[in-house]
Parts: structure tokens; C-alpha cells; sequence
């Protein structure tokens, strides 16, 4: 949470906006719940993929879905080579 706030803050002097700290929290929280009810893990924002999403020129909605549609689609076809990585691997990552 504090991390998704700080990352707000960042985006929001990058573009000299403001954004609803109320809205943001509680829609990651329900974000949160849904991933849940699929065995998913909780998520929050990232700082630098903001930061490098703001300056290569996305500043809608749109640039945020279409990074995450891709991602999906990278990870649902690479599953298979995903799987051969060493959970000890993963962890150090995480």
C-alpha cells in the first residue's frame, strides 16, 4: 500500500497531477481480494515500470492495460520454460 502511494506520488510529479490516495487504496485492495479467490499473490505498483511507462510517452489508462495484457502473454506462453526455473531461484528474485 505505502509503496502503490509512494508510486502515485512519483507519476503525479512527473505529469503535475493529483491523484485520489482513497481510490488508489481501495482499488488495489479489491485488486487484492480478486487475486485471492484465484490463488493469485497481492500486488502493489512499481515505481520504475511507472516511471519508464511516463517517459516513453504513456500517460492514459491504455499504455497500463496494454503493458499488462502483454505481460500475460509472455508469461501464459513461456509458462513452460518458467516451470524448469528452480523454486530457490524464484525466491532469490522475489
Amino acid at each position: 500500500s505505502i509503496d502503490s502511494l509512494l508510486t502515485s506520488l512519483v507519476a503525479d510529479n512527473m505529469t503535475r497531477t493529483r491523484h485520489d490516495s482513497n481510490q488508489e487504496l481501495i482499488g488495489q485492495g479489491i485488486g487484492n481480494m480478486v487475486a485471492g479467490f484465484f490463488g493469485g499473490i497481492p500486488g502493489a505498483g512499481a515505481t520504475m515500470r511507472t516511471v519508464v511507462n511516463i517517459r516513453t510517452g504513456g500517460a492514459t489508462k491504455i499504455s497500463g492495460i496494454t503493458h499488462s495484457l502483454l505481460l500475460l502473454t509472455i508469461v501464459v506462453s513461456l509458462a513452460p520454460l518458467a516451470a524448469k526455473i528452480p523454486h530457490a531461484v524464484l525466491a532469490g528474485i522475489l
